[in-house]
């Protein structure tokens, strides 16, 4: 959606997109379920992600604490990828800043969760507390879910794509995104894999909920306060159309699809006409 050929004409929002999100693909298969539990490895691992995002930043032996040491280059390239397209963003120097933010909180999520089984809830809770976390309202699986979301980091990208991003709009932009965008989808994501998180055994922010009809509860109160901060922004219709396609996207989704629960129907009525149809879409899409 944020590199659709009318928003990024010279596609140079996609050219990022796709190196930073195969990145952050890459890094989870390497840390889930792998061989190491050791948070710093996985925190020298995803310093990647922060080196990606800042201008001449040099490469580093990310595999140094890894039991595997080789990829080919693979790691090295995408993050070259990702540095090499920052030029092309004339207004970066702008968000900057929130995006090395977004990304360092990206890294402290992926290094808690993946770290020893139970070391992992008290670790995230505590960052909460020292995060800000508390301040944004939001339970501290909530907010984890938020950093876990590249939905922020594109969106900033995207205004960077003007060459005079107006600090007012990056504020904006900022306060819908983060928590609020970010947390409704990567809550619907953990929603979906309720049932596979369990079988692996793999940490399901949707569990911390008392229950599946509080969980959906919840995920449509935050759904509801990311389309009041939308408002009456210039590109409402955008981002409005971003909250509403995130509910029919992953209630397509078949894990959940051919056996839609009563909490899973009322998320996706929240959205009304607009996720009713993404729903319908990517089925077909997804089919069978």
């Amino acid at each position: 959606m944020f590199a659709a050929p009318s928003r990024d004409p010279l596609g140079y929002l996609m050219r990022f997109l796709v190196p930073y999100q195969t990145l952050c693909d890459y890094l989870d298969t390497v840390t889930d379920r792998g061989p190491s539990l050791d948070r710093a490895d996985f925190r020298l691992l995803h310093q990647s992600l922060l080196d990606a995002v800042t201008p001449r930043a040099a490469l580093k032996d990310y595999y140094q604490r890894h039991p595997y040491t080789q990829d080919g280059g693979y790691l090295a390239d995408l993050v070259t990828a990702c540095q090499q397209l920052l030029p092309a963003f004339p207004g970066y120097s702008r968000v900057a800043a929130q995006v090395r933010h977004l990304a360092q909180l990206y890294i402290d999520l992926q290094v808690l969760k993946h770290g020893p089984v139970s070391e992992r809830v008290s670790g995230l809770q505590a960052w909460y507390a020292g995060a800000g976390g508390p301040e944004t309202g939001l339970n501290w699986w909530e907010f984890a879910a938020a950093t876990g979301s590249t939905l922020p980091i594109f969106s900033l990208m995207q205004a960077a794509l003007e060459p005079i991003a107006d600090p007012a709009r990056i504020r904006r932009l900022h306060a819908i995104y983060f928590p609020w965008m970010g947390s409704l989808h990567i809550l619907l994501d953990y929603f979906i894999d309720q049932a596979e998180d369990l079988a692996h055994g793999d940490l399901n922010f949707v569990s911390y909920y008392p229950n599946l009809d509080e969980a959906a509860q919840s995920i449509r109160n935050i759904y509801q306060t990311t389309l009041s901060l939308i408002g009456d922004d210039e590109d409402a219709a955008f981002h409005r159309y971003v909250a509403r396609g995130l509910l029919g996207f992953y209630l397509s989704d078949r894990k959940v699809r051919n056996s839609l629960t009563r909490p899973a129907c009322s998320l996706l009525t929240a959205g009304g006409p607009i996720s009713v149809g993404v729903w319908l879409a990517a089925r077909v899409g997804r089919a069978p």
